[in-house]
């Protein structure tokens, strides 16, 4: 007996040829170049803007110009090359300013960053109208210019009649009844000069942790919980990696205003800051407007563009190495 078995043979069609990828040049083609060309307008409105005024710095800061030089006698005018930067830089006044300014700058932006955190992190728990309030409350005092910042806060802690030292009185401090605030460069600038200046970042920041915190999906939050974190963990190791560019971007910007701090410094001290109380901003509108050195005034300022740039330096690469990650 035979058997006829029909083996049926499913034969693969041949596979369609792999696409050939595009040979054409240009910003069109695959769109590699569209990004560099949307950001052109903004890259020369920077030039345009910032170029000429920089090169002029650079150039001022080679030369030996005051005001006696501009309106008097102009042949005194000449380059001296690096014969500025070497009495700046050579100056330990300079350094001590330089010193301090990074030490305030410091406790400013932990300062900043840690309390606008907490009001954040309490805004995003309250209920709509309470934040509307609150957010509205913020704009307001963001609105307020720093000069009026800097008076409203030196009536404050005024030695007579001030709110501050009435308040610590009621509650117990007899001491502090009539206490000068600003006698000590100390007290005055890292209390009462970061409280001012504080006070016033504190909007920004605010608003911005609590929309950056509005972005952290509720589904992780919970399963952190679920596997036995507690509240910090949860924070620590979801919420923090999340809203990580925006911190990274809101510290670089605090440490970049508060580096080159100036206008509440000046009306704290009714627009006369003493030696003690000279921050890089304070220090150069001395040398420069006060005392007419106007080359020297170029010197300090490259020096702190050149010392803003070392942030900034550092802040781009944590943000390559994040997109790198992503």
């Amino acid at each position: 007996m035979s058997v006829t078995i029909n083996d049926t043979v499913a034969k693969a069609e041949p596979a369609a040829p792999a696409p050939k990828p595009d040979q054409r040049r240009g910003f069109v083609a695959g769109g590699h170049y569209i990004p560099y060309v949307m950001i052109l307008p903004a890259v020369a409105a920077l030039v345009g803007v910032m170029g000429y005024p920089l090169f002029k710095l650079f150039d001022l800061s080679f030369q030996n110009i005051n005001r006696y030089a501009i309106l008097v006698n102009s042949d005194l005018a000449e380059y001296v090359g690096f014969e500025g930067y070497t009495k700046v830089l050579g100056d330990s006044e300079f350094w001590e300013v330089v010193l301090r300014s990074f030490l305030f700058t410091g406790e400013l932006v932990v300062l900043s960053m840690a309390l606008g955190m907490a009001f954040a992190l309490v805004l995003n728990r309250v209920s709509a109208w309470v934040k509307i309030v609150v957010v509205t409350v913020l704009m307001f005092v963001w609105a307020v210019p720093a000069l009026v910042s800097g008076i409203v806060f030196r009536w404050i802690f005024s030695s007579t009649g001030g709110v501050a030292d009435y308040l610590l009185y009621l509650v117990g401090f007899d001491g502090m009844k009539n206490y000068d605030w600003f006698a000590d460069p100390t007290v005055g600038l890292y209390v009462v000069g970061a409280a001012v200046i504080v006070w016033g970042a504190l909007p920004f920041l605010v608003i911005g942790l609590n929309a950056a915190l509005t972005q952290v999906p509720k589904e992780l939050v919970e399963a952190s919980k679920l596997d036995g974190a507690n509240a910090f963990q949860s924070f620590r190791h979801v919420v923090i990696p999340v809203i990580k560019p925006f911190l990274l971007l809101s510290a670089s910007l605090s440490f970049i205003w508060d580096f080159q701090v100036f206008a509440q410094i000046f009306s704290l001290r009714n627009t006369a800051p003493e030696p003690g109380y000279w921050t890089i901003g304070t220090y150069l509108y001395q040398k420069g407007i006060v005392a007419s050195h106007y080359s020297n005034s170029a010197v300090i300022s490259v020096a702190m563009i050149l010392l803003m740039l070392v942030v900034l330096i550092a802040y781009i690469r944590q943000v390559i190495k994040i997109g790198a990650q992503d």
